[in-house]
């Protein structure tokens, strides 16, 4: 089974959003192994130095300034790669610009959102990119 691991800069604060992603982890459960890592918002400096260490070829970043790419796009993307896949959020000061050199950066929108968001748009993207990649009906625009 596929892992999938998600660092995320700070703690999901507002209960709807929590409840929301917990729906989507449970539904995913059947497609990968989905492992949210919450790292404590200390500073640009302190979080990209942890970040650091799991940073390798299948890591995404995701960053307003990141390829955008259509749900389709995505899921065809998580077909593609072998292996495990990790994700990374930065948090409400975003993160250092010499750690988004170091991997793939991909972005939801052109627009900003809240670290709380983009879990939650991120978790529902996989699952829908599981939808597609196994032709079931969610997914469809």
């Amino acid at each position: 089974m596929r892992k999938i691991k998600i660092i995320a800069i700070g703690k999901i604060k507002e209960r709807n959003i929590s409840l929301l992603i917990e729906e989507f982890q449970k539904r995913l459960r059947p497609f990968c192994k989905l492992e949210i890592l919450e790292l404590k918002d200390e500073g640009i400096q302190k979080e990209s130095q942890k970040l650091s260490g799991y940073i390798d070829n299948t890591t995404y970043i995701l960053d307003e300034a990141g390829k955008m790419l259509s749900s389709e796009e995505f899921a065809s993307l998580l077909k593609n790669i072998e292996g495990s896949l990790t994700f990374i959020i930065g948090g409400p000061d975003g993160l250092d610009p010499k750690i988004k050199t170091k991997s793939h950066l991909i972005s939801l929108s052109k627009m900003t959102f809240t670290h709380e968001m983009c879990r939650l748009f991120l978790i529902e993207q996989l699952y829908r990119a599981c939808m597609i990649n196994s032709n079931r009906g969610y997914y469809h625009k």
